[in-house]
C-alpha cells in the first residue's frame, strides 16, 4: 500500500526534472520498509534527479537504508518544518522503568539514592544483544558500542568512580606488567597492579566492571576489563592486555565504570549484560512525556556506495551503537544540514575500513571492508599508500555532530600513489563531543589520502586530538577549535608524523583557543620527521598548547609564519634536533610512493624530502615573522565567549614598552568558524 500510494504522489508532485515521494514513517516501528519502497519507486520511475520527501517522524532502522549508483542523482530530505529521525534504537515505554526491589540488589546500591534507582527489562522489549562494553582505546579497533540508554535525546553515562571531575586512581605498584603488544607479545592475558583506596574492595562482581585511563603513556588511553580483585593484596588483574605494559606515573591514573555500588548521580547507568537489565538514575522525573531510547542498530544507519550526487539534507540520524552516514566511491555525495548525535562509532566515514586485528598489534595488515573501521590506525601505519576508495568530491556541510563515540568524521579519498586529489570536504560544521569511547587518536576529523579539505568548522570539547592527519595536499582552514587537548601527555590538538613523504598540507586561518594547560601538550605536533613541507599560517593561538605551540620533531621544510601567538606560555615554536631517523621505516614509505618519479619530483622539486633523513639537524624551515603578544594586550579584540577575534595595531597596548618592528599578520578573523549559507 505504502509503495502505490508513494509511486502515485509522486508522479502528481514530479516535474519533468524529477519526481517527489512522500514517505511516511510506518507501522510497528519500522522505519526502513518505506524508504526501501520509496526508494524503489524513483528507481523504477526512470530518469530524475528525484526526492524522497520525508514526513515527520521517528523511522526505526533495524538494517542500513542502502543507497548505490541506481540512485544517482536522488535526494533523501526532510519535508520543510518536519523533525526526520532516522535511528538505530527501541522506544523504552516509561512504564517499563520500575522501582528496584530485588534485595541483592537494592543491598548494593548506594543508600542515599535507592529510592531514585530505576531498572529496565530489556530482554522484555525484545533486545536480547546488549553488546560488549570495551575494549577500547589506542591502537585497538574501531567496534561497535555497547547498548546506550538516551533520556529526551540526552545519553546516560556509565556509572564512574571517581566520579567526573576528580582525579582518577592512581596505580599504586605493579605486580604484572602483562604482556606488552608494542614489543610483538601477543596480548593472551592481562596484568595486575595495587591500588590503595578501599572503594574498589565494595564491589560485589567486579568482573562486571570495566576500568579506563592512561596506564603506561599519556597519548595511549585504554579501557579494559577487570577480571579479578584480590582483596588482601589490593590488587586488580584485568582481563585484557594493554599495548606498552602496565606502569606507574603521576598521570597514569584510571576510573572504573559500570560498578553497581557506584551508582548514584542523575545520568547514570549501569549495564548488566548476563542478566538482561540497565539500571539507572534519570536526569530528571519519569513521566510520560520523558522519551526513552535503548540503542540496537550495529551497522551503518545509512550506506552509499559508488553512488553519484546522492543528497541527505535536513535530517537526524541518531541513537545507534555504530555510525552514522557510510560513503565509499561515487562523486559528489551530500550530507547537508543533518544532525547526527548519540552514535556508538563515527558521524560519517568517507572510504573503506579493514579487517580487526585479533592481535593488537601496533602495526597491521588486514583486509580491506566496506561499512566498518576496524584496525583503521594500524593497517594505514604498515600501508601508507592505501587507497581507501573514498570516492571524489564528497561533501559534509553545516551539519551538527555531537556525543559521537570514537571520533565524529573519517574523511578519506584520493590516492597517494598518483597524487590524484579526493577533493572531500568538510565544511561548516558544529562538532563536538566525539570521543566518549575511544579517547586518543580518535579526532573530529580523522583525514588521509591527497587534497582533501576541513574548513569553517566549530570543533570543541574533547580529551584529545581535533584533527588527525596522514597523507598530502590537505588543506585545514578558517576553523574555529577550542578546548581539546583536555587530558593525556605528548599529544597535540592537530597531529601528523612518522612520514616525511606527507608533504604539501596547508594549516592555515585557524583560531586555537584554550588547549590543554597541563601536561606535555601542544596545538599543532609534527611528529618523529613527520609534517615536512607543511606550511602554518595565518593561524590565531590563544593559550594553545603548555609545553609548546607549534612542535617540530626533527621535521624539515616546514614554514611557520604571520601566526599571532597570544598569552605567556613557552617559546611558542619548539624544535627538536636531537634523534636517529628511523632509516628503514622511511626509506620503506620513500619507496613507496615513488617518491623519484617525475610525478613526485614535479609536484615536491629538489631533494630536500630526502636529505633530512640523514642530515644532523632538520633544515629549511621557516620560522618568522610571526607575531607574539600577552593575552592582556590591548589590540586584542575578544568576542563574548572570550576568543580573540580581531587585532588593532593602533589601539593602545597596555604595555610599559611600546612594541617596535612588529610584523602584523593579515588574518581573515570575519571568515573564521562556520558561516551562514
Amino acid at each position: 500500500m505504502i509503495l502505490r500510494s508513494t509511486l502515485l504522489l509522486g508522479l502528481l508532485v514530479g516535474s519533468a526534472a524529477g519526481a517527489d515521494f512522500p514517505v511516511t514513517p510506518g507501522d510497528k516501528g519500522d522505519g526502513l520498509a518505506p524508504l526501501v519502497q520509496a526508494r524503489d519507486a524513483a528507481r523504477a520511475a526512470g530518469a530524475g534527479p528525484h526526492r524522497l520527501v520525508l514526513a515527520a517522524g521517528t523511522y526505526r532502522l533495524r538494517d542500513t537504508f542502502e543507497l548505490d549508483q541506481r540512485d544517482d542523482g536522488l535526494a533523501v530530505v526532510a519535508a520543510p518544518g518536519a523533525e526526520v529521525r532516522l535511528c538505530g534504537s527501541v522506544a523504552i515505554p516509561p512504564s517499563a522503568l520500575q522501582p528496584v526491589t530485588d534485595a541483592a540488589v537494592v543491598a548494593r546500591l548506594s543508600a542515599g539514592t535507592r529510592a531514585d534507582v530505576r531498572w529496565v527489562d530489556l530482554r522484555a522489549l525484545g533486545i536480547q544483544d546488549v553488546g560488549v562494553i570495551g575494549p577500547h582505546g589506542f591502537s585497538r579497533p574501531y567496534v561497535s558500542a555497547s547498548l546506550e540508554i538516551a533520556q529526551d535525546d540526552r545519553l546516560l553515562g556509565l556509572a564512574r568512580w571517581p566520579k567526573q571531575g576528580t582525579p582518577g586512581e592512581p596505580i599504586a605498584t605493579v605486580i604484572d606488567k602483562g604482556p606488552i603488544p608494542r614489543n610483538g607479545q601477543k596480548p593472551t592475558r592481562g596484568g595486575t597492579f595495587t591500588f590503595t583506596s578501599d572503594v574498589p574492595l565494595t564491589w560485589a562482581d567486579p568482573s562486571q566492571v570495566w576500568i579506563t585511563g592512561f596506564f603506561a603513556n599519556g597519548y595511549a588511553d585504554d579501557l579494559i576489563q577487570i577480571k579479578s580483585i584480590d582483596r588482601d593484596k589490593k590488587a586488580i588483574t584485568t582481563v585484557h592486555a594493554h599495548m606498552y605494559g602496565f606502569s606507574t606515573g603521576s598521570i597514569l591514573r584510571w576510573t572504573a565504570l559500570n560498578a553497581l555500588e557506584s551508582l548514584s548521580e542523575p545520568g547514570e547507568c549501569v549495564l548488566d549484560g548476563q542478566a538482561g537489565r540497565v539500571y539507572l538514575i534519570p536526569w530528571t522525573g519519569t513521566g510520560p512525556a520523558t522519551r526513552w531510547e535503548a540503542t540496537v542498530l550495529d551497522r551503518p544507519l545509512v550506506a552509499i556506495e559508488g553512488a553519484t550526487g546522492v543528497t541527505l539534507q535536513g535530517l537526524y540520524l541518531e541513537n545507534a551503537r555504530h555510525m552514522g552516514v557510510y560513503i565509499e566511491r561515487g562523486a559528489k555525495n551530500r550530507i547537508v544540514d543533518c544532525t547526527m548525535r548519540n552514535l556508538g562509532m563515527v558521524a560519517v566515514c568517507i572510504g573503506k575500513g579493514v579487517t580487526a586485528d585479533v592481535d593488537y598489534a601496533h602495526g597491521f595488515t588486514g583486509e580491506t571492508v566496506s561499512r566498518n573501521l576496524g584496525s583503521w590506525h594500524t593497517h594505514i601505519y604498515n600501508n601508507t599508500t592505501w587507497n581507501r576508495e573514498g570516492g571524489t568530491g564528497h561533501q559534509v556541510l553545516r551539519c551538527s555532530i555531537h556525543d559521537i563515540g570514537s571520533g565524529a568524521i573519517m574523511l578519506g579519498g584520493g590516492d597517494r600513489k598518483t597524487l590524484s586529489p579526493g577533493g572531500n570536504a568538510v565544511e561548516h560544521c558544529d562538532i563536538r563531543r566525539f570521543n566518549r569511547w575511544d579517547r586518543t587518536y580518535r579526532a573530529a576529523v580523522n583525514i588521509d589520502g591527497v587534497g582533501n579539505r576541513i574548513a569553517n568548522n566549530r570543533i570543541e570539547d574533547a580529551p584529545g586530538s581535533a584533527i588527525y592527519l596522514h597523507g598530502n595536499d590537505h588543506v585545514i582552514e578558517l576553523n574555529d577549535i577550542a578546548r581539546v587537548m583536555q587530558d593525556g601527555n605528548d599529544m597535540g590538538a592537530f597531529y601528523m608524523g612518522r612520514d616525511p613523504t606527507e608533504r604539501g598540507n596547508l594549516i592555515r586561518w585557524n583560531r586555537w583557543t584554550d588547549l590543554a594547560r597541563a601536561n606535555m601538550t601542544f596545538c599543532i605536533y609534527l611528529d618523529d620527521f613527520g609534517g615536512c613541507g607543511t606550511t602554518i599560517t595565518g593561524n590565531i593561538f590563544d593559550r594553545a598548547g603548555n609545553r609548546q605551540t607549534v612542535f617540530l620533531n626533527r621535521s624539515s621544510d616546514v614554514t611557520v609564519r604571520d601566526n599571532l601567538f597570544v598569552g605567556n606560555f613557552p617559546p611558542p615554536i619548539g624544535v627538536l634536533y636531537k634523534g636517529k631517523p628511523r632509516i628503514a621505516l622511511f626509506n620503506e614509505r620513500l619507496e613507496a610512493v615513488g617518491w623519484d618519479t617525475p610525478l613526485w619530483r614535479e609536484r615536491y622539486p629538489g631533494d630536500r624530502p630526502y636529505r633530512g633523513l640523514t642530515a644532523s639537524a632538520p633544515w629549511g624551515n621557516v620560522l618568522e615573522p610571526n607575531l607574539k603578544v600577552g593575552d592582556k594586550d590591548g589590540r586584542l579584540k575578544r568576542d563574548a565567549d572570550g576568543r580573540v577575534c580581531g587585532f588593532d595595531p593602533a589601539a593602545p597596548s597596555g604595555l610599559k614598552k611600546p612594541p617596535k618592528g612588529e610584523v602584523i599578520p593579515d588574518i581573515p578573523f570575519d571568515r573564521i568558524g562556520p558561516q551562514k549559507p
